[in-house]
């Protein structure tokens, strides 16, 4: 019983500094900007961007000046913003706009499928947890597959 109570003692101790480890946009009326704190509370990342988004997969999305980039889970940008409008990542890959045509990051933000398609999706149906994604070619939908 002694050996049950320690292991549940340890796992909301590791569930804790989980939870610390994620960082969390907030707003600051000061500058009416965005950055992100900790689970402690300590800015991260200055408010610096026009919109930050929550993390999924570890990475999160943010604005600045009208362009789109990523922020790792330590603040750090893995992309500066350029897009003209970013998706949250699933499965490891997030749908990027620039101009008018569509492609697709993985988590480095290196460009996996060019920007090349008129629209692009990484949600309906989940899809990219199976390695697919949608894309609009020629007013066409079809699906392709993300993984190299």
């Amino acid at each position: 019983m002694k050996t049950g109570k320690t292991i549940l003692i340890i796992c909301f101790i590791l569930a804790g500094t989980a939870a610390q480890a994620q960082l969390a946009p907030f707003y600051s009326a000061t500058n009416n900007k965005y950055g992100y704190k900790d689970g402690a509370g300590k800015i991260v990342v200055e408010p610096r961007y026009d919109l930050a988004y929550p993390f999924t997969e570890g990475i999160a999305a943010v604005r600045l000046a009208g362009k789109y980039g990523y922020l790792d889970g330590r603040g750090k940008e893995i992309v500066a913003p350029k897009y003209d409008f970013t998706w949250h990542f699933i499965g490891g890959f997030a749908a990027v706009k620039l101009v008018d045509k569509f492609g697709f990051i993985d988590k480095t933000g290196r460009e996996v499928i060019p920007l090349i398609y008129e629209e692009a999706n990484n949600y309906h149906g989940n899809c990219c947890y199976k390695g697919m994604a949608h894309v609009k070619e020629n007013g066409k939908w079809r699906i392709i597959k993300l993984q190299e």
